[in-house]
Order: structure tokens, then C-alpha cells, then sequence
């Protein structure tokens, strides 16, 4: 092996090693900037977009979203089904996306219960070419058997229904489903010490908003550290 490619190999060793020592070292996020300067920040694909080839960022077509949680959870919250569902829209709308209000929908759940019991019904009361419903199925704040450390887990599956038609004859069709699982932080749960069990609420449904918006979306990989 010529000297130059035997250079080459212990420069970059030498390089891997360093990354490796600076994310044990300083935390996760030098340790993504050294990884970005090594190997390029790659784009993730939106999976709505993979799935179906509609890209929503484009702005030409309208989604509403609408938040469903089980009464289990809202026990634990009873206002996250209004603040997922104005955190997710306020992301898709910083991505270009076009979206229905927040308000209205709401305000839709209310006079029906909370419920979504047949996608068409939303057909009719929105002017839009997709409707997404997203479920909450599973949402803890505390570590396990930890009551003075926070750490949120959250789980559920997101549908959404291409509207066609006009009038009486507008129904909605299934077009997507996917799923959602998250845990905030990552690495390390939270005392009770160092923040208010309220503003933990807010960054977790933070979190979860986020996590949610990117079935929509393209991002980078440096953006889920």
C-alpha cells in the first residue's frame, strides 16, 4: 500500500476516533457537528410524501388536522388535544404546508364529543383535499417508578383521508397511515427539581408536535438530535 493511502486511512481513523470522543465527552451535540463536518447532514424523506407522491410543502393543497386522545390521557392533560393539535399546525405552516384552523376544529370536536366517529362527516364541514387524524393512544410523564424524575413517552398512529367529491356526494378515502412513538428526552430523565411538572408538559407536547409534522415534511438528520 503506497504511504499516502496509509496516510489517508490513519487521518481519517484519527478523525472517527475524535467524533467518538467528543460525543462522550461534550454531549450528543458537538458530537453531531463533528458527524455533519465528517459525512454531510443527510435529508429524510417525508413519509406522506414517499407514500402517496403529494408534496404538501408546495402549498398547493390544504390539510386539516384533527387530534383525538383517549379519556385516560386526558386525565393525565385535558388540554393536550388542543395544544398537539395547534403545535403541529403552527410546524407544518412554518414549512410552507397549507392548513385548516386549528380554532375550527376545536371547536368541531366539541359539538361532536370529542369524537371522529366516520372520516366523511369532516368531508363536508372542511374545505380541504386532506383530512388527518391523529390518535394518542399511550402518554406517560413520570420515568418508571421514578416519581421525582420526568421523562414523556407518547405513542399513537396517524391517519389521513384524500376528500373527493363535491356536495352531498364528498367522501373521504384512506391514503396514508402511519405511526408514532417518541420519548423526550432521550438520553436521560429530568428531576423535579429542575423544572415545573407544567412546563414539562409543554416542552414534551413541544416534542410530540414535532415528531408528528415530519410524516409531512423533509428534514435533516441533525434535526432529531
Amino acid at each position: 500500500m503506497a504511504r499516502s493511502h496509509i496516510k489517508t486511512l490513519r487521518v481519517a481513523t484519527g478523525l472517527i476516533c475524535l467524533v467518538s470522543l467528543v460525543t462522550s465527552l461534550a454531549g450528543c451535540s458537538l458530537g453531531v457537528m463533528a458527524g455533519k463536518m465528517l459525512f454531510g447532514d443527510p435529508k429524510i424523506d417525508a413519509a406522506f410524501t414517499a407514500r402517496t407522491g403529494e408534496d404538501l410543502t408546495k402549498g398547493e393543497k390544504k390539510i386539516v388536522l384533527v387530534c383525538k386522545t383517549p379519556y385516560s390521557v386526558e386525565n393525565k392533560m385535558p388540554t393536550l388535544r388542543y395544544d398537539l393539535n395547534y403545535g403541529i399546525v403552527q410546524r407544518l405552516k412554518q414549512r410552507g404546508i397549507k392548513t385548516g384552523s386549528s380554532e375550527k376544529v376545536s371547536t368541531w370536536l366539541d359539538e361532536h364529543g370529542g369524537e371522529v366517529r366516520n372520516p366523511k362527516e369532516l368531508a363536508k364541514e372542511f374545505d380541504a383535499d386532506f383530512i388527518a387524524i391523529v390518535e394518542v393512544h399511550g402518554l406517560k410523564f413520570y420515568e418508571d417508578n421514578s416519581p421525582d424524575m420526568l421523562r414523556g413517552n407518547a405513542h399513537g398512529n396517524i391517519r389521513v383521508f384524500e376528500l373527493r367529491g363535491k356536495g352531498e356526494d364528498k367522501n373521504a378515502f384512506q391514503v396514508y397511515a402511519g405511526e408514532f412513538s417518541t420519548q423526550y428526552p432521550q438520553f436521560s430523565p429530568v428531576s423535579i427539581h429542575q423544572v415545573t411538572e407544567r412546563t414539562f408538559q409543554k416542552q414534551f407536547v413541544d416534542h410530540i408536535s414535532i415528531n408528528i409534522a415530519r410524516h409531512f415534511h423533509d428534514y435533516r438528520n441533525s434535526e432529531t438530535m
